[in-house]
């Protein structure tokens, strides 16, 4: 009997050691999270600033508009027996450039085309100095576009499609961005040019308080993955403020029993046509322990929840990027 009376003493001793040994092993998976985004936020952070030096620059090139318009050289553009207008490209050096049949004053889409001829070059430039943006673009209020690198055109676009249509235009108009700064487009999306789901960085380009249009630079989620999630043998995943699945490791997939992946590889399934965004939402999980998560960690606020997978112990933790409304999260078992 006299040993009972060490037993509650010999709790207490351990307890906190326990605890200790949980907080330290909890510490450490946040400090991976916290390097991993500082790693993500160092390569996109400054995109704010050359995407902020390019608007101020196009804004320039519409102040000289009547002095650039006659250098161009006219030749190189066509316009088809339907009206289409674009750019005849033969060097791979310039934009793809065409105006909707949509727009409602030909000649002015014209005279800003020319306008912004001196786009190329900086375009190229962004390109060759941040490898993470894979294109970039200009959607002019007047119907008409601009991107680089070229892509094939006529086998790719609808000669009627409204540029002003899609998110990475109006995200950055006058109502929902007044403030004309640069936004980040954090619902991903399919490139209407064929580069797969993309994250868009925008920002509007004024000239005398008129929006004349929105500059893009695209990152493809495969090179967002390939850059940062693959350098760790750890089970990462990338969600958005609704819970759907931005990017995430093979592993971390199939941990949360998300759809099967076409060869192991989530990068190819979010590729394909077969992918649907609701599949990968976390909220839609067939698996209560997975929607009990997502609600944990974006409804509540939380960093830290414990769940069972088919019998298997999973600690998952969390962390808020800074720069977008996404989360990191490291499944732990």
């Amino acid at each position: 009997m006299k040993y009972l009376f060490f037993i509650p003493i010999l709790i207490l001793l351990i307890s906190p050691a326990c605890q200790s040994d949980r907080k330290v092993e909890s510490d450490s998976h946040f400090l991976l999270l916290d390097s991993v985004i500082q790693k993500v936020e160092a390569d996109l952070k400054p995109l704010e600033d050359d995407i902020s030096q390019l608007a101020a620059y196009s804004s320039a090139l519409f102040e000289k508009s009547d002095s650039l318009v006659p250098l161009v050289n006219e030749d190189k553009f066509l316009t088809d027996d339907n009206g289409f207008f674009y750019n005849a490209l033969d060097n791979g050096k310039e934009s793809t450039v065409f105006i909707s049949l949509l727009a409602e004053n030909k000649n002015r889409s014209v005279r800003e085309v020319f306008t912004t001829e001196w786009l190329d070059e900086a375009f190229r430039e962004i390109t060759e100095t941040r490898p993470m943006v894979c294109q970039v673009y200009f959607n002019s209020s007047s119907n008409f576009s601009r991107l680089y690198p070229p892509y094939d055109l006529l086998n790719s676009i609808e000669q009627d499609i409204d540029v002003t249509a899609f998110n990475f235009y109006y995200m950055a108009d006058e109502v929902r961005n007044p403030n004309r700064k640069s936004v980040w487009i954090e619902e991903v999306y399919i490139d209407p040019v064929g580069r797969g789901w993309i994250l868009s960085l925008i920002h509007p380009v004024y000239h005398d308080n008129e929006l004349k249009g929105v500059l893009g630079f695209d990152i493809t989620l495969s090179d967002l993955m390939d850059s940062f999630l693959e350098n760790y043998d750890k089970k990462l995943m990338l969600i958005d403020s609704q819970g759907t699945v931005v990017a995430g490791k093979a592993e971390a997939i199939e941990a949360l029993s998300l759809p099967p992946l076409k060869n192991h590889a989530y990068i190819q399934t979010i590729n394909s046509d077969s992918f649907r965004r609701e599949d990968f939402n976390l909220f839609k999980s067939k698996s209560k322990e997975v929607r009990r998560m997502a609600s944990k960690f974006l409804l509540e606020k939380e960093n830290h929840h414990s769940f069972d997978m088919a019998g298997r112990l999973f600690q998952t933790y969390c962390r808020k990027m800074n720069i977008m409304d996404w989360y990191l999260l490291d499944i732990h078992d």
